[in-house]
């Protein structure tokens, strides 16, 4: 649990971030289902097992694709045979018996099928489940997360999801921003998968990033998301390391990131002095430290943190 917060709380140093995890928070206790909306690779399942892990359920935390759902269950409420078919007298259980009191985390649920997501709603309208070969339902002690990659009003339009589902929701909804414009978040992500490179590469170089191309990282668009970004830095890492440098820079970044469509022509003031706050405190108050990372003299640290306390 502390690895799970502490790896939601590198993302949140954007305000934006920081009021999608203070709200996560806010609703992990409850039982209540959560939908998580935002694009691709936001990182809406680690948003989901941050919530998990808050709530300190006892049972796993299991994912179930639209893909697997019409395997996992067949409507109104029995298993498909092959789940209750198991090896000799064990009956296989189906991804709602596995969360029982954890979370099911239901991927990508406005692509499921019509039928997958009236099976699913169904369970969950009964607050329970009958396996074939078991005479009384299951009581259902699972909390639901849904994740989807647009609005979930628009998509109730577009008839991708059922009307039920979105009341069943309600306003229980977190919004996921896109990285694009989360330039403190970039910047934490990006040193934190530097660092997660020279644990799983093996080396002690690259440490750090050269301005531009930390400016670079900053300004792009990032389709992406966070799962674009983490390529990106392997990759840059990668690069660099085959130099045996200190610094990771513009050249080693991936030719579609230096190429590519920027969502910033810059870093703005305001930004700037977010990102020297961010790394003031990754730095432990380390001045010195936090200039090194921004590639910045050290007293434009001290000038940012005061601007920012006025």
């Amino acid at each position: 649990m502390v690895h799970l917060a502490a790896t939601a709380a590198v993302v949140a140093c954007s305000a934006a971030m920081m009021e999608a995890v203070a709200l996560a928070r806010r609703l992990a206790p409850l039982t209540r289902p959560v939908a998580l909306v935002g694009e691709t690779g936001v990182g809406k399942r680690l948003m989901a097992r941050f919530i998990h892990a808050q709530s300190e359920r006892a049972g796993p935390f299991v994912t179930l694709c639209g893909g697997e759902v019409l395997d996992a269950i067949k409507p109104p409420l029995t298993l498909d045979e092959r789940w209750a078919s198991g090896v000799g007298q064990t009956r296989l259980r189906s991804p709602f018996e596995q969360a029982q009191n954890g979370t099911l985390f239901l991927e990508d649920l406005p692509l499921w099928p019509r039928e997958a997501q009236s099976a699913v709603l169904h369970v969950l309208e009964e607050g329970s489940i009958t396996p074939r070969g078991v005479e009384r339902g299951l009581p259902l002690s699972c909390r639901l997360i849904v994740a989807s990659q647009r609005a979930l009003d628009e998509l109730v339009n577009a008839e991708r999801l059922l009307p039920a589902f979105r009341w069943w929701i309600g306003d229980f909804v977190i919004n996921v921003p896109p990285l694009r414009g989360r330039f403190p978040d970039i910047a934490a992500l990006s040193y934190h998968f530097l660092d997660r490179a020279r644990q799983e590469f093996g080396g002690s170089l690259p440490t750090l990033l050269e301005p531009e191309a930390l400016d670079r990282l900053l300004t792009y668009r990032w389709p992406g998301n966070v799962r674009q970004l983490r390529g990106a830095v392997e990759w840059s890492w990668v690069q660099a390391a085959a130099s045996a440098v200190e610094r990771i820079r513009i050249a080693d970044l991936p030719p579609p990131v230096v190429r590519g469509e920027t969502a910033a022509a810059s870093v703005d003031l305001e930004a700037r002095r977010a990102l020297s706050r961010w790394a003031f405190e990754r730095t432990g108050g380390d001045r010195k430290r936090a200039a090194q990372l921004l590639g910045v003299h050290p007293n434009t640290i001290d000038n940012h943190r005061r601007a920012a306390t006025r």
